[in-house]
């Protein structure tokens, strides 16, 4: 197999500023790289990958040096993010639109990194996390515009991150009075009668119907979205590409982070685009367009999305780049285990204003005070406002809220992800749920997942989570082809073949084919030549 390989070179645009320090790209960002490469050759590469039938073919390779160490890039393919059924709705067209610019991947040799983004016109955009922090790539147009430049790509480190506002009245949400608002008008659902066929299920099954349930309940760990964006949003953008690119680079951020979470023993909950919208610059001249509007409150904005039925989903939310008051940065109904309306699975019902709404929503926007929101910030961003669909409050509480602790070193940690005001993402707890939120959450879960969530298709990090494997090579250098089994999970490689009954997957990884033979736990993994 050849390897596809492209070698960037880094250009230092820091005038005036020596070493690895001191050149900020804007107020929020405090130092960047410039990063430079031939994006017609990357893009000719991409294509060829998206045509590859083989699974070895499918394989992208991207080395470069910057911020003083080596990256070599190994991505694939990411066929996780969306469904098998997946739809885009562009200016009144449905489309089965082809996603094979979204990649995911690792860096060679280092165990537990992992990287994700798009390739788009020659240029991949996305974050690479690595033991030392997480890095971000992004155009640099659209940081620095009118001038020309010797790279295209900028690229800079969490730390470097700097979120001026984490720490005002609002900082990111909406204040208690807007909460409060909609926590009263969620209690005034009219609930539809329960259907004959559901009544009968339940008087003639009983028990034997709920272990039935918590058996099926326990595989439904995947929730699907419809993403919808305004006409702001893709004039920010440009392109369709480059908008699903940053959907997707939104899913992917939130998906690591609740699949890492253990709910009170429900585990691995994922999330999956099932349908995408885009309102281009066109559609907000269309009267049919309730997001056409260029002054909307985020209370309305949100309204807006929640007066469309999202039955068909167990989220919906819209994505927009509006400066709304006081630095709001998302609103979403919270979810409730019994008692209201809203949050995950809820369906369309009639409430006390006499309209119909789905208020399984949230909506999100990535400008702040007039300024663009760096991806950290509002990928949590999306994590906190899923975080109040999946059934979570604002953190409080000495024991949920450690960033106001006086133990220093409890506030060095910082607080946790539904902490009520915004977080830049750089403390140890800022990518985390809390105690409080795990609580809640998994009450929820418990309650209302069956009612929507659905079982995702398996691939080999599926197996991962509980079966320990042993690797055997047919040819030589396995080992160094295969540092570690966790490099292979983040590469979601494709399955060349795999039986359930004879506990065997074979995968096709570089250019050795290997046997992976599942084992039971407490066992090494091993590699022979």
């Amino acid at each position: 197999m050849v390897l596809l390989r492209v070698l960037v070179v880094l250009c230092s645009w820091a005038a005036g500023a020596g070493g690895q320090y001191g050149n900020p790209l804007n107020k929020h960002i405090r130092h960047y790289e410039g990063l430079s490469y031939d994006v017609d050759s990357l893009h000719q590469k991409h294509q060829r990958a998206k045509r590859a039938v083989s699974h070895e073919d499918q394989f992208l390779r991207l080395d470069f040096h910057a911020h003083g160490r080596q990256f070599n890039l190994r991505m694939k393919r990411d066929m996780s993010l969306f469904s098998d059924d997946f739809k885009l709705e562009i200016s009144d067209k449905v489309l089965d639109y082809d996603t094979s610019h979204i990649y995911t991947g690792h860096i060679y040799g280092e165990q537990g990194s992992f990287s994700h983004g798009s390739v788009v016109d020659g240029r991949f955009e996305g974050f690479i996390k690595t033991h030392t922090g997480t890095f971000y790539i992004e155009p640099a147009e659209r940081y620095i515009k009118d001038r020309a430049l010797p790279f295209h790509s900028v690229m800079y480190h969490e730390d470097d991150i700097r979120y001026p506002h984490k720490y005002g009245p609002q900082g990111g949400c909406a204040d208690h009075s807007v909460f409060e608002r909609m926590r009263k008008y969620q209690m005034t659902g009219v609930e539809e009668p329960m259907s004959q066929q559901s009544s009968e299920e339940s008087a003639n099954h009983g028990p034997e119907l709920l272990r039935r349930k918590r058996a099926a309940q326990a595989e439904k760990n995947t929730c699907q979205l419809y993403i919808q964006t305004d006409h702001l949003f893709f004039r920010y953008y440009g392109t369709r590409e480059a908008v699903i690119a940053q959907i997707s680079s939104h899913v992917k951020a939130i998906d690591t982070i609740y699949q890492s979470t253990d709910f009170s023993g429900i585990r691995n909950i994922s999330f999956m685009v099932k349908r995408i919208r885009i309102n281009t610059t066109q559609d907000e001249k269309d009267p049919t367009n309730p997001f056409r509007f260029p002054n909307i409150g985020v209370e309305k904005f949100l309204e807006l999305n929640s007066e469309q039925n999202h039955d068909d989903y167990c989220l919906a939310y819209v994505f927009t780049d509006r400066d709304f008051d006081d630095g709001v940065l998302g609103l979403a109904w919270v979810g409730a285990p019994s008692g209201s309306s809203g949050g995950i699975c809820e369906k369309s019902k009639l409430y006390s204003d006499g309209k119909k709404k789905s208020l399984n929503t949230g909506i999100i926007t990535v400008q702040n005070y007039g300024s663009h929101v760096p991806p950290k910030v509002s990928h949590i961003t999306f994590a906190h406002e899923v975080g109040h669909n999946f059934g979570s409050p604002h953190d409080s509480g000495t024991e949920c809220t450690p960033g106001e602790s006086k133990n220093l070193g409890q506030k060095e940690n910082g607080n946790y992800i539904m902490y009520a005001r915004a977080t830049s993402g750089d403390k140890l707890n800022n990518n985390k749920f809390s105690i409080c939120s795990v609580r809640n959450i998994s009450q929820v879960l418990e309650k209302k997942r069956n009612n929507c969530f659905v079982v995702n298709h398996c691939d080999l990090q599926c197996f991962s989570k509980y079966l320990t494997i042993y690797v055997y090579c047919e040819n030589t250098k396995c080992s160094e082809d295969l540092p570690a089994f966790q490099n292979l999970v983040n590469l979601s490689v494709g399955m060349d073949w795999w039986s359930k009954e004879s506990s065997v997957i074979v995968v096709t990884v570089t250019s050795v084919k290997m046997t992976v033979a599942m084992m039971q736990t407490n066992q090494k993994t091993r590699s022979a030549n």
